[in-house]
């Protein structure tokens, strides 16, 4: 089977297992602190870093969706709720393919809501965005579309 480029909009971002409502972009960030920078005296001058611990996050915009009051979709209301409450969340984030038994990335963790942002342009959309601070592990797991 050929590699099967993955299309973002097929990719899901789900808290608390309910997908967030007309999201346009995610950004998952893994990184790892950093120390060091030392250059022992006499030797060469290349510094040697050393890492710590990891930490991810996550960074989504979307159109902000007014009038829904289905369950099925987070909102901006939601998340403005989940913020001020400093709710921990979990959070699903998928990155799939459209077909059939092509490998899918699943990120799975627990985070909070630490940013939401609201824009409303004067004849343009309403947008918003948000970022989720994981608090522990990001745990990997692959699965396949059904």
């Amino acid at each position: 089977m050929a590699d099967v480029p993955i299309s973002g909009e097929y990719c899901t971002l789900t808290i608390e297992g309910v997908a967030i409502a007309a999201t346009r972009t995610f950004t998952l960030n893994v990184d790892r602190a950093t120390f060091g920078n030392f250059v022992a005296r006499g030797t060469s001058k290349w510094r040697t870093n050393y890492v710590a611990d990891q930490g991810w996050s996550i960074d989504f915009d979307g159109l902000v969706v007014v009038a829904d009051t289905s369950p099925t979709v987070e909102q901006f209301d939601d998340h403005f709720t989940d913020l001020a409450a400093g709710t921990q969340l979990t959070i699903v984030f998928t990155l799939r393919t459209n077909t059939a038994t092509s490998k899918t990335f699943i990120y799975t963790g627990e985070a909070y809501l630490t940013t939401l942002t609201a824009g409303a342009p004067q004849f343009g959309e309403a947008t918003y965005s948000g970022t989720l601070l994981g608090t522990g592990a990001l745990a990997q797991t692959t699965g396949t579309v059904s």
